[in-house]
């Protein structure tokens, strides 16, 4: 019963829906169906129409091109217009056969039948009978052909399909209104079911409210009035569907509701006394909860300060981490927290200067008061921190001291809040944190102690010259010092990192002369069966040689070996040393006693033997050339000594350093047969220093330089400006000297291992004297060589000012003209070479006419200034004819530089260029050389010099 009851309101509702919408949707197919098979119908009678209607169309234009084309072949019996007729008869038939193919009524029939045979007439009879007639030239038959007939059939049938297509079109308009009606009975339609849905849906709604919204409305009242105590009426519904069930339930509900009320309200006034007394248990479970939560949070706090002091090691971070923890747990509006013995602080809301005086003033009444309880409390009236308040402001203070093991105060803290009381479990519950703070301070105490004995110990083993590592029992090096790493390459490692045995053995024995030596001493040493001490000494090679001697020693506790001292220290220079007087004394046996030898025989000679004079004015000479020897020896020596005990005196003062080297090259001129070129690149050669140490400096560098190239060569001396320094060089071509070599060669009695130089001898105390004197003058020296292909000393020195003409002219180096002077007369030839380098050009220059004529051949110059009274075997006007004679030499430009009267030398004239007569203008010999630059040589021109320039004076 209760089921079908359910499904009557929806089984009459789904049917009813159900019947309309099949209803609604059969008659809206049905149209549909209908309105789509009449527009289908129609069209395909408009496309059969329009097909029909070009067939024809295309027809008509055939024939007529047919005959259009048969009249042109007739007037003007052109062959190609019969082979169009042809083409077109082609198509006429194509047009027909297609024609056929199509749905025609019995006229259209008749018609094509017709023209089908007029084709075939016309195609078999017609035309042939009208190509031969053309051919003939058989006028009067073709005129009696064309009033045969057969022209006006055609015209009928044209004048048919013009006639046929007007209807068809007529055919097509009257489909096409068709069309449009049926569109609209199709819209009317739609319209109509449109309407008829809507309707449908309205019935539904009706039906709704009627039969299901207007009784739940009903029943929603009785309900409302149920609720709120008002009286009501249920009227019984005569229903059997769901509706009538509902109230029914609804009706059962009430009446339950209404006979349970008073049994509810009894078991009510139960409840409400059962409930007084649950309160009463509730209130002393939360009272016990509280005091739970209370010793909880405390706990959580004891925790938390514990976690913030286990993280800190530094005793202001731990100052700052308990002031911001009290801080957040009490609020405090005030707080200081103070380490008394080191110092530190923390503060909030209070001044650096209000904490010094809190300091000086106030510190003695608070440890007064801390002697006398673990802590105390102040309420005070607020002065300035009471702020916008009109009444009274009262601050409370708290003070607990924090206390090491002895009692002692090691930190104090303090803390206020402006109206708002500590109360007594606040102040119990700081007392307890500030008590365990105690122990984070002697922890940090403890680690600041032992911190600072391990920095004194690593600075004491960092601060050793010797290079320590300790190694472990397994071969793992644990630590090493400094001085180990500036004596061998340790690597990137930190000093204190673990490195595997294998790794560090392997990185220092291959630092080493004889790797597998030192790998096998390391790996005796670090045995855990060898108790001994052991000695090795070995050399480093790179960067630089050096000689160290290393012990190992085990480290013992309790008797067992628990690792391996080793001891690195460097003795290079004790090494050194020791093979410098062994050194020493092999040169200074050497050196002394052959000039002592040869002394002595000579002496001994002239003491004993009659000699003639020229033979003991020979052993006088060679006495006196030893004898000197031994002096520059002694004066070398003595030299070192002073420099390296500091007592050596420089007399400074303002030079030029060309000057000296124009001198040093001029001594040595007389005395050796090698040629010496000075070449004088610099535009700035001012510079302060002691004019002999300097000169000592070049004679022994070009005295080398002579030594040392025992096969002659030249030695060629070159001055040149370096941004604000003055360098010199001296090159020779002489034997030269091992690339491992150069390194050592200004180190102290250092001399090649070479039989040749052996036998040239030296004490190797004149490179070491030379870089000591230009390091004092605040320069450098340095040497470059390459065996057999000589050697080039080279040394910088500041220039006394700092201009632009040292940099300008060494930009312009590679485009700067030579100019060579051949002038016996340092100072005239200084003169003029500072006058021509300042006009950008490079001077050579000569004393010898030999050596300078050998200089043109090899080098390209601009100019020759040539001195006319030069040495004795050659003169000026000798050097002339050899630069003439030569081909490399003939056309350099040669100014003759003399105090001679160019009047004296008339017939000389036309071999030079110009001829200046001393004194002249430095000036004029730049005018002369740079108009050789900006002429054409014009051979035979000479230039006189003013009058009055002093042309008589002698040289």
């Amino acid at each position: 019963m209760k089921e079908a009851v359910t499904s009557g309101i929806r089984r009459r509702y789904l049917l009813l829906s159900l019947s309309i919408l099949f209803l609604l949707t059969a008659a809206g197919a049905g149209a549909f169906v209908y309105m789509k098979h009449s527009q289908e119908e129609l069209m395909s009678k408009r496309e059969a129409l329009y097909d029909k209607q070009v067939k024809l169309e295309t027809l008509r234009d055939s024939l007529n091109d047919m005959f259009f084309r048969a009249r042109g072949y007739v007037a003007f019996q052109n062959n190609e217009e019969l082979e169009q007729v042809y083409v077109d008869i082609e198509q006429v038939n194509e047009a027909l056969t297609e024609l056929k193919n199509i749905h025609l009524n019995m006229e259209e029939k008749q018609l094509t039948q017709q023209l089908t045979e007029f084709m075939a007439a016309y195609e078999n009879e017609s035309l042939p009978a009208l190509i031969e007639m053309v051919e003939r030239d058989d006028y009067e038959g073709l005129r009696e052909f064309s009033s045969s007939g057969l022209t006006d059939s055609v015209n009928q049938f044209v004048a048919y399909a013009k006639q046929y297509k007007t209807d068809i079109d007529d055919d097509l308009e009257a489909l096409s209104e068709e069309m449009l009606q049926q569109a609209n009975q199709f819209t009317l339609m739609m319209i109509v079911f449109i309407f008829l849905l809507f309707l449908f849906i309205t019935y539904l709604i009706w039906r709704m409210m009627k039969e299901i919204v207007r009784p739940l409305e009903h029943m929603r009242k009785a309900a409302d009035d149920f609720a709120s105590g008002k009286s009501f009426s249920l009227l019984p519904v005569d229903r059997n569907d769901e509706i009538g069930v509902l109230f029914s339930s609804f009706g059962s509900m009430i009446r339950t509701i209404q006979e349970k009320e008073e049994e509810l309200m009894a078991q009510n006034e139960e409840l409400i006394m059962q409930q007084e007394e649950l309160q009463e248990h509730q209130i002393k479970i939360e009272d016990s909860l509280c005091e739970t939560r209370q010793t909880k949070e405390r706990l959580e706090r004891y925790n938390e300060l514990n976690h913030v002091l286990s993280f800190s090691l530094d005793k202001q971070e731990l100052a700052d981490s308990v002031l911001e923890y009290l801080d957040k747990v009490y609020q405090l509006d005030l707080g200081l927290f103070w380490l008394r013995d080191s110092g530190e602080y923390a503060l909030k809301g209070v001044t650096k200067a209000l904490f010094d005086e809190f300091s000086k003033s106030r510190i003695k009444y608070i440890d007064q008061r801390l002697k006398e309880d673990s802590f105390f409390t102040v309420k005070r009236e607020a002065v300035q921190e009471k702020g916008l308040a009109s009444e009274t402001v009262y601050i409370h203070e708290y003070f607990a001291g924090v206390r090491n093991q002895d009692g002692q105060m090691t930190a104090l803290f303090g803390g206020a809040r402006i109206g708002h009381p500590f109360s007594s479990e606040e102040q119990k519950d700081l007392l307890g944190l500030v008590n365990r703070i105690s122990l984070a301070i002697e922890r940090i105490q403890l680690y600041e102690r032992n911190v600072k004995e391990r920095v004194l110990n690593e600075q004491i083993v960092n601060n050793i010259n010797e290079g320590i590592q300790l190694v472990g029992t397994d071969g793992m090096m644990l630590q090493r010092n400094e001085a180990l790493c500036s004596i061998l390459n340790c690597g990137n490692v930190p000093l204190d990192a673990a490195v595997e045995k294998g790794q560090w053995i392997d990185q220092l024995a291959s630092q080493t002369d004889d790797p597998p030596k030192m790998r096998g001493f390391l790996e005796n040493c670090i045995s855990k069966y060898e108790h001994g001490v052991y000695e090795y000494r070995y050399r480093v090679l790179e960067p630089s040689e050096r000689v160290i001697d290393v012990y190992s020693a085990p480290v013992l506790i309790d008797g067992e070996k628990t690792g391996t001292i080793f001891v690195h220290r460097d003795i290079t220079k004790e090494y050194e040393v020791d093979q410098m007087k062994t050194e020493l004394v092999s040169t200074v046996s050497h050196e002394l006693r052959t000039p002592l030898s040869s002394v002595l025989g000579f002496t001994e000679l002239l003491l004993h033997k009659q000699l003639k004079p020229e033979k003991q004015k020979k052993y006088l000479e060679t006495i006196y050339k030893e004898a000197k020897r031994l002096t520059n020896l002694i004066n070398d020596f003595l030299d070192l000594q002073r420099m390296e005990a500091g007592s050596q005196v420089y007399q400074i003062e303002e030079l030029q350093i060309n000057e000296i080297a124009v001198e040093a090259v001029a001594r040595f001129r007389s005395e050796s047969s090698h040629p010496i070129v000075v070449v004088d690149e610099a535009t700035d050669v001012r510079i302060e220093g002691d004019k002999e140490r300097l000169a000592q400096v070049l004679t022994n560098i070009i005295g080398n330089a002579i030594k040392f190239s025992p096969d002659g060569g030249h030695v060629t001396l070159n001055l040149s400006n370096e941004e604000n320094q003055v360098v010199v060089s001296i090159r020779d071509e002489g034997i030269g000297i091992p690339a491992e070599a150069v390194p050592k060669l200004f180190n102290k009695f250092q001399r090649i291992d070479n039989s040749a130089r052996r036998k040239i001898g030296g004490t190797g105390l004149g490179l070491a004297i030379c870089r000591e004197i230009i390091e004092k003058h605040n320069g450098m020296i340095t040497i470059e060589s390459e065996e057999e292909k000589g050697t080039t000393v080279r040394f910088s020195l500041p220039l006394l000012s700092s201009g632009t003409g040292g940099m300008a002219r060494e930009e312009g180096k590679e485009n700067s003209p030579s100019v060579m002077i051949v002038e016996d007369d340092m100072s005239l030839a200084l003169l003029l070479s500072e006058e021509l380098k300042m006009n950008g050009f490079t001077v050579i220059y000569h004393l010898n006419p030999s050596e300078a004529f050998e200089e043109a051949k090899r080098t390209p110059l601009v100019g020759v200034v040539i001195d006319i009274m030069l040495g004795d075997d050659l003169n000026g006007w000798d050097l002339v004819g050899l630069l003439k004679e030569e081909k490399e030499t003939r056309n350099i430009p040669i100014i003759i530089s003399s105090a001679l009267n160019q009047t004296e030398e008339a017939e000389k004239l036309s071999q030079i260029d110009h001829y200046l007569t001393k004194p002249y203008p430095p000036n004029e010999l730049s005018k002369a050389i740079l108009g050789f630059l900006t002429e054409p040589m014009q051979q035979g021109v000479i230039f006189y010099p003013e009058k009055g320039s002093g042309q008589n004076e002698s040289k």
